[in-house]
C-alpha cells in the first residue's frame, strides 16, 4: 500500500460500508438545507458520517465544483441548526478529488432542529421527521419536559389510595392527611405534583398514579412487569411460568423479588452435617436492579412493558428506554446518573428504595463482577445477571 492509499484507508473503509444508519453519501451540489437535515438527524439519534463528494453508488466524484466547502460546510453547521452542534471536518484527497467527511456525535443538546423548524431522526438509511411521541420523548430525554408529571387522562382524586397517601404524609412528614380538610388535600397533592390542573380540572399525574393509585394499570397499561420463568437458555424453550406483575411502583418491585426468589435456583453443599445454599444473585442485587428498572424506564413508551425473565443460565431484566441523553453504559458503571423521572425517583428515595447517590449500578458490579451485563438494543435497555461465570 502506499503512503497516499494508507492516508486514505479510513475513507475507503467508511464509503465500503455503504449508506447505512450512520453513514450518508452527498454530492458536493447538495443544497444547505438537506446537509443540515443529514446532521440534524444524526444528532437526535446516534451520531454518524456524512461524506461530501460521493455518490448514491459509492463513486468518489470530488468537491472540486464548489470551493472553499470546508467554509461552506461550517456555514452551514452555524447558521442552519438549532442550537448548534460541532461536527468533526475532514478533508481527505484521493488522486485530484477531495472528499469532505464530517463527523457528527450523538448530540448532548437533544432535540435539535433545522432552521426551518423541523425535528428529523435517522432511520435506517434514510430520515424522518420525528412524530410527537418521539419528539416529546427527545425533550424527556434532554431533561427538559418530564413524563412523570404529565396529567393522565380521565383520573381525579377518587383513583388516588387514601391509605397510602396517608401512610406517605404521616411516614415521612408526620402530616396526617385523613384529618386535613379536603381544600388542604387538594392544595397538598397540588404542590406535590400528585395532582395537577388542566382545563380547570384536577387530573392525576403519571408519577401520582404510579405511587399513590388504585389500578396504575387501568391507565397506564405499560406499568406492568411481565414475569417470565424458561425451562432452557432463550425464548423458544418450555414455558415454566408466566405472570402479569400489577400493582404501584412499590408492589412491582416487592412481587417481582418475591417471585424471582421463588423460582431462583439454590445449588446446595454438605458441610459436616449442614446443608450451606449458595446464594446465586443476591437479594439486594435483585432489588436494585428492579428498583432502577422501575424507576429510569421511559414511561411515555407506551407499547411495551419491563420485562424480568429467568432462563437456566441468567436473570434478564428489560426496561423500555435507551439511557437519557449523553449517558453510557461506561457512564452507569461509575456512578453518573441523569434521572428521566425526578418525581418517581423523589418518592421511592423517601421511601428508602433507593439513596439517590447513584451508587445502585456499580454495587451490581462490584456484587456480581463479569457476571453482569449491560445492554442497549433499539429503545430498550437491559440488564442480564448470569447465574455462574
Amino acid at each position: 500500500m502506499t503512503r497516499n492509499q494508507d492516508k486514505i484507508k479510513p475513507l475507503l473503509e467508511l464509503i465500503a460500508q455503504g449508506e447505512n444508519s450512520s453513514i450518508e453519501f452527498k454530492q458536493v451540489e447538495v443544497r444547505p438545507e438537506s446537509l443540515a437535515k443529514e446532521l440534524v438527524a444524526f444528532s437526535n439519534t446516534l451520531g454518524g458520517v456524512v461524506l461530501i463528494g460521493v455518490d448514491d453508488n459509492g463513486q468518489i466524484i470530488g468537491t472540486q465544483a464548489r470551493p472553499n466547502i470546508e467554509e461552506w460546510v461550517a456555514n452551514v453547521v452555524r447558521n442552519n441548526i438549532i442550537p448548534a452542534i460541532c461536527p468533526k471536518i475532514e478533508s481527505y484527497k484521493t488522486d485530484d478529488k477531495t472528499v469532505i467527511v464530517i463527523q457528527v456525535d450523538k448530540g448532548p443538546d437533544k432535540p435539535y432542529q433545522s432552521i426551518d423548524g423541523k425535528y428529523w431522526l435517522r432511520v435506517g438509511s434514510t430520515n424522518r421527521m420525528a412524530t410527537k411521541e418521539e419528539l416529546s420523548r427527545l425533550f424527556q430525554q434532554a431533561g427538559l419536559v418530564h413524563y412523570d408529571i404529565a396529567s393522565v387522562d380521565r383520573t381525579n382524586i377518587s383513583d388516588l389510595d387514601e391509605r397510602k397517601l396517608n401512610d406517605y404524609w404521616q411516614d415521612y412528614y408526620g402530616i396526617n392527611y385523613r384529618q386535613l380538610e379536603e381544600s388542604e388535600r387538594l392544595k397538598l397533592l397540588l404542590n406535590a405534583d400528585i395532582l395537577t390542573e388542566r382545563d380547570q380540572t384536577h387530573l392525576v399525574t403519571v408519577g401520582g398514579l404510579l405511587i399513590f393509585g388504585f389500578e396504575p394499570q387501568k391507565r397506564l397499561w405499560q406499568s406492568a412487569i411481565t414475569f417470565a420463568v424458561f425451562d432452557g437458555i432463550d425464548l423458544t424453550e418450555g414455558l415454566l411460568d408466566k405472570q402479569e406483575i400489577i400493582g404501584t411502583l412499590p408492589d412491582l418491585i416487592r412481587q417481582t423479588t418475591t417471585k424471582i426468589r421463588l423460582f431462583l435456583p439454590r445449588p446446595s453443599t454438605i458441610s459436616g452435617l449442614q446443608r450451606q445454599e449458595k446464594v446465586l444473585i443476591p437479594e439486594k442485587v435483585i432489588r436494585e436492579a428492579l428498583v432502577n428498572a422501575v424507576c429510569h424506564r421511559d414511561y411515555s413508551i407506551t407499547n411495551r412493558r419491563i420485562t424480568v425473565y429467568l432462563f437456566r443460565d441468567r436473570l434478564e431484566i428489560t426496561s423500555p428506554g435507551r439511557l437519557p441523553n449523553t449517558l453510557t453504559i461506561e457512564k452507569i458503571l461509575t456512578g453518573n446518573s441523569a434521572p428521566r423521572n425526578t418525581f418517581i425517583l423523589k418518592y421511592l428515595d423517601n421511601m428508602k428504595f433507593i439513596d439517590g447517590l447513584g451508587r445502585g449500578v456499580p454495587m451490581i458490579r462490584r456484587q456480581m463482577g463479569k457476571r453482569s451485563l449491560y445492554q442497549e438494543e433499539g429503545e430498550l435497555l437491559r440488564l442480564s445477571l448470569f447465574l455462574a461465570s
